[in-house]
């Protein structure tokens, strides 16, 4: 394996990309060539400038990435598909020097300067401090465009590559499939982890749902897939996971829990079909992995998420029950203005991941709850209470967001706004209608303090569509009382 992933030192003659849509292959020594090219064009921006990627699953997008990388140039990583005015939320808060992105856009204070990318530079540059360790920044809230973003450095993205790369035992004959966004940590981190056992990477943006994407794991034999619960919920529906992908070796599943009905399904479809299935534990503060479970043991521990990822280690925080990571992949710290991107190291390794968990007999851990109001609907990390904040300063309406991984509920006091908040949630978070439900109650339930009643909510028995809302007993004697 090489020092590090970004620096390609694979045989040049090896395949390190193939384009699906085209069938468009690059070597190791192609792929080294531009991202060197590209990196020196970098040199143009001082050490102390940021830069943005609007990314896609694309070579030029990868490209990028790996010359930021090289160069040393501070990388804030987003999605292409974010929401225009999320972007420039974005844009305004972190004022970076440069961006590039596959499309052009409309970026006050902006001059595109046109290339293999669109590149857009600050017309007034604003140099700020930048630490020397920072690497790159990821947003922790998938599509909210919160401005809290996690600050990586290079030791934390080569530490986690590593050590995916020892417990799936990867190599050169691997080929995964982009499954999952590369602006997604746990997209990024396929792509690292894989770059650095050699392994060529079959590039691609259509969803696992679409014919093209499984017409190119047939094509280019892939052998590795990733997904997050939905994926396998979809696949398993739809059968695709049953019919294609021949070559498929290793599969991986992150960004939330998988129903314990669902694992079984992979589990004894991984026995027939002759491939594993890992089922995975992870933050974007920790680059993306945590913990994973042995796929020789998944049938006996259906429901845990595994044991530590080499060279890490879990315990639990005997006065709280919080669930306490360290290890190296561990995040510099946060950032949510200009000024904290020339913070060091602030965590030193200790990660307190905010959930709660148990540990059996053999080491294996369990998550059973959560300290703080988040959820994952498709990979992505929610922040509840910066989603309420959206959309009450969007919808003029009070709203209260509670749910599970992959169902999101929000309550409204007013049915008005009912078409314009499911619109927002659809086209501004990209979730789809099955991901989520909008309710509307008289009154939210508050407590004593005027503070959201979450629990009574929770237990409010929504009806099915067509028959009469009867609130939870709770819930009824608090709407009365305000």
């Amino acid at each position: 394996m090489a020092s590090n992933f970004w620096q390609v030192e694979h045989p040049s003659e090896n395949p390190a990309v193939i384009i699906a849509q085209t069938g468009h292959q690059k070597t190791y020594g192609e792929l080294r060539t531009d991202v060197e090219r590209t990196a020196n064009a970098m040199s143009a921006f001082l050490r102390n400038s940021l830069g943005m990627l609007l990314a896609e699953n694309k070579y030029e997008c990868l490209v990028v990435y790996l010359a930021a990388l090289q160069a040393r140039r501070a990388l804030l990583l987003t999605d292409s598909t974010i929401n225009p005015a999320l972007l420039q939320q974005l844009v305004n808060n972190y004022h970076p020097d440069f961006i590039y992105s596959c499309t052009q856009h409309s970026l006050p204070g902006y001059v595109n300067r046109e290339n293999e990318l669109n590149l857009y530079t600050r017309e007034v540059p604003q140099p700020v401090g930048i630490h020397e360790l920072l690497a790159l920044l990821l947003n922790t809230s998938g599509s909210t465009g919160s401005p809290k973003l996690v600050r990586l450095s290079l030791t934390n993205l080569q530490a986690n590559a590593e050590s995916i790369a020892s417990y799936l035992s990867l190599s050169a004959a691997e080929r995964p499939i982009t499954s999952l966004p590369m602006s997604y940590s746990y997209g990024l981190s396929v792509i690292n982890s894989h770059l650095l056992a050699g392994a060529c990477l079959v590039l691609t943006d259509h969803g696992v749902l679409r014919r093209e994407f499984w017409d190119a794991v047939d094509a280019y034999g892939c052998t590795s897939l990733a997904g997050v619960p939905y994926t396998y919920q979809m696949l398993l529906k739809t059968g695709l996971v049953t019919q294609r992908g021949a070559g498929l070796r290793t599969l991986t599943q992150a960004g939330g829990a998988l129903a314990p009905d669902d694992i079984r399904k992979m589990y004894q479809l991984a026995i027939e079909r002759g491939f594993r299935f890992f089922v995975m534990y992870g933050q974007t503060e920790a680059a993306a992995r945590i913990s994973y479970v042995p796929f020789e043991t998944l049938a006996s521990k259906i429901g845990s998420i595994g044991v530590p990822i080499p060279n890490g280690a879990l315990e639990i925080d005997e006065s709280t029950g919080e669930l306490v990571y360290a290890g190296p992949n561990v995040m510099l710290g946060y950032a949510e203005c200009p000024e904290d991107l020339a913070k060091g190291d602030e965590l030193q390794g200790i990660l307190k991941t905010g959930d709660l968990a148990r540990k059996d007999e053999d080491g294996f851990f369990y998550i059973t709850g959560r300290l703080k109001r988040f959820l994952k609907l498709f990979g992505k990390r929610f922040n509840l209470d910066e989603l309420e904040q959206i959309i009450e300063r969007q919808s003029g309406v009070p709203v209260a967001c509670f749910g599970h991984d992959d169902q999101l509920t929000l309550a409204m006091e007013s049915k008005h706004a009912t078409a314009a908040v499911t619109e927002l949630l659809r086209e501004t978070f990209h979730l789809p209608a099955s991901s989520f439900r909008v309710e509307t109650i008289a009154h939210l339930p508050r407590n004593a303090r005027g503070k959201l009643d979450y629990h009574a909510l929770e237990s409010w028995r929504f009806p099915s569509a067509g028959t009469a809302r009867q609130p939870h007993k709770e819930l009824a004697r608090e709407t009365s009382r305000s």
